[in-house]
Order: C-alpha cells, then sequence, then structure tokens
C-alpha cells in the first residue's frame, strides 16, 4: 500500500490530527508495513484536494490552528477498494536474521549479544500486545475482530520465534568462533 492509501485506512477508524495519524503509523503501523512518515502531510494534502478526505481548522488557545481530517464517502470506498484489490504479500525482512547468517564469522559473544537483544526485542513487544487489544490500535477502543485476530497471530509469531531461539541457541553458538584474531577482520 502506498502512503496514502494507509493514511485512507488509519482515517477509517475516525477523524484525527495530522499529529494523531503520524503517530498511528509510527507507533502502530510501521510494526507491520514499511511506512514513510516523511510526506504524510502533502499526501493529506492530496486527498483533500482529490475530495477523498475533507479537513476542520480547529483553534487552540495559544497555539496554531490544528486541522482534524476525516475520510468521506468517497475515500472510505477507495480504502475499501484498495483493501479488496491489494497484494496481501506477507515477507520476511529481518536486519537479526541476516546477521545471524554470518554466525560461523563471527564471535560466540556477539551472537549471544544478538540473541539475547532480540530475546528482550521480542518480549518487549508481547507486553505490548495486551495493550494494543485493550485500547484498539489507534488508542480509541477495543479492538475490532480483524485487530484482535492480528494481535493473536503475533502472539503466536513471537512464541514460535521466542521458542526456536531458545531451543535452538547453544547450537548455533557451538558452531561460532570463541574469538576471532584482529588479523582475520583485516584482509591481508
Amino acid at each position: 500500500m502506498n502512503t496514502k492509501e494507509l493514511l485512507l485506512s488509519v482515517l477509517m477508524a475516525g477523524p484525527a490530527t495530522g499529529y494523531d495519524i503520524k503517530k498511528v503509523l509510527e507507533q502502530e503501523v510501521s510494526k507491520i508495513v514499511d511506512v514513510t512518515i516523511s510526506n504524510i502531510y502533502p499526501a493529506l494534502n492530496e486527498l483533500a484536494a482529490e475530495g477523498l478526505v475533507t479537513y476542520e481548522r480547529v483553534e487552540q488557545e495559544n497555539r496554531p490552528a490544528k486541522k482534524v481530517y476525516a475520510i468521506t464517502d468517497a475515500g472510505r470506498s477507495v480504502c475499501l477498494n484498495t483493501l479488496m484489490t491489494v497484494n496481501a504479500r506477507h515477507r520476511l525482512r529481518s536486519e537479526f536474521m541476516f546477521l545471524l547468517s554470518f554466525a560461523p564469522y563471527l564471535p560466540r559473544r556477539r551472537i549471544k549479544t544478538l540473541l539475547d537483544e532480540r530475546l528482550a526485542d521480542l518480549d518487549e513487544v508481547y507486553a505490548s500486545l495486551d495493550d494494543i487489544e485493550a485500547a484498539g490500535p489507534a488508542g480509541q477502543g477495543p479492538a475490532t475482530p480483524g485487530q484482535a485476530f492480528c494481535v493473536g497471530m503475533g502472539r503466536a509469531m513471537i512464541e514460535a520465534e521466542r521458542n526456536y531461539i531458545l531451543n535452538n541457541r547453544d547450537w548455533l553458538l557451538r558452531q561460532a568462533p570463541e574469538e576471532l584474531p584482529f588479523a582475520e577482520l583485516v584482509p591481508g
């Protein structure tokens, strides 16, 4: 999905300021899909020009006015059409796995650090899933059935990865050299 389509999907949950949309994209959506945050305001302006969103300027005391964006019926139709037709690819992209593919060349302590950091990351994300399910991804109430399904799937994926790491870490650590002499790291 492109940025404009992602913006429409966020607005399906209800009206939001650009700042609120940015938070949802950064804190929730970016965990699931690649998101380009830098161009959300130009994209919101394009959506407004296309009649897919509207906005209301809300005056604030001692602060600049803010825009509250809402999806139009036409925007909802475009968003739903996109959701019905977009290719639902599931890609695995992981710097962690890329680094571990070089385990035979890295010292054991580095592999151990990578595994420990990944387990800590998984535990942190797992703990946050309860909050996401209770408050919904946009913090606007309980998760919808689809969101709850995704949270449950996320839990299952985290548990599987965590179990795999714990069950296979010793084997991987045995494959890595204890230490690498400095000379081996410098091309001759």
